[in-house]
């Protein structure tokens, strides 16, 4: 290998970076594509509460819970542009701060007077403390940030690598074929967190959405019956009979 150099680092960002992410696309343009998709949903929610014409109707609470999605959903974007890049534990650290984010953003709805307290004095609002309120919405919101937190943002062994490994050490992110059936576990994760993420998105703004995706309304007006579309409960389904078939298969047939 020649001597490392500015020239190399530059390399890696201006022109390996980009065909890392020609080979990642070419590969997982479906799981790529679905995610725009689901985003593009959510953008455009926000979008319409956030430039609203009648701004009397959405109290400030509300707009800034709008933002901090908005925001969440910019670091999903964030995340995967890292995975297609070749960064895939990288990845899934932005995902933590996702979770924390759009957990604080519920928070503020529910609790308006928390943002007096996040303005005042930023230092009172523990947004790691909004997990355990947007946990009353969907109590697996807690493992993943749990598991996140443990394995990718804290040291963990995946951190490490066996000593004499034949894994190919790279300056930046990489693309190595032969690791394509452990790339569906980041990106599981990646789907995970975005499901969650919409999910406490209409949840959060169940009245100003007219086609719900994940929830219906209960007997009262206040009740919330968790009813995905069909559609989101068939892909889940098809990606973990992929990630099943991935990993049956010997190692020589995942080329």
């Amino acid at each position: 290998m020649e001597k490392i150099s500015k020239e190399t680092i530059i390399s890696q960002l201006q022109e390996t970076s980009n065909k890392i992410a020609n080979g990642f696309d070419g590969r997982y343009f479906e799981e790529i594509t679905f995610f725009a998709g689901e985003m593009a949903i959510s953008y455009q929610v926000l979008w319409d509460i956030i430039n609203s014409e009648n701004q009397d109707k959405i109290s400030d609470a509300d707009f800034q819970s709008a933002l901090m999605f908005w925001v969440s959903l910019n670091t999903v974007l964030s995340s995967i542009e890292l995975f297609r890049r070749g960064y895939p534990v990288e990845s899934q650290m932005l995902l933590r701060n996702t979770l924390e984010t759009f957990s604080a953003a519920y928070d503020i709805h529910v609790h308006p007077e928390k943002l007096d307290n996040l303005r005042r004095n930023p230092k009172s609002f523990d947004s790691k403390q909004s997990i355990s309120v947007a946990k009353n919405i969907n109590s697996f919101i807690g493992q993943m940030y749990g598991q996140l937190s443990s394995k990718f943002t804290h040291v963990s062994p995946l951190h490490t690598l066996p000593h004499k490994s034949s894994t190919p050490i790279c300056i930046g992110g990489l693309y190595d074929p032969k690791e394509n059936k452990y790339q569906l576990i980041p990106l599981a994760g990646i789907m995970l967190t975005l499901d969650t993420l919409n999910a406490v998105l209409e949840f959060t703004f169940f009245d100003e959405i007219s086609d719900k995706r994940f929830w219906a309304r209960g007997k009262s007006k206040e009740e919330r019956l968790y009813k995905p579309k069909p559609y989101i409960l068939e892909r889940g389904t098809k990606f973990r009979e992929k990630m099943a078939q991935f990993f049956t298969k010997p190692d020589s047939k995942n080329n």
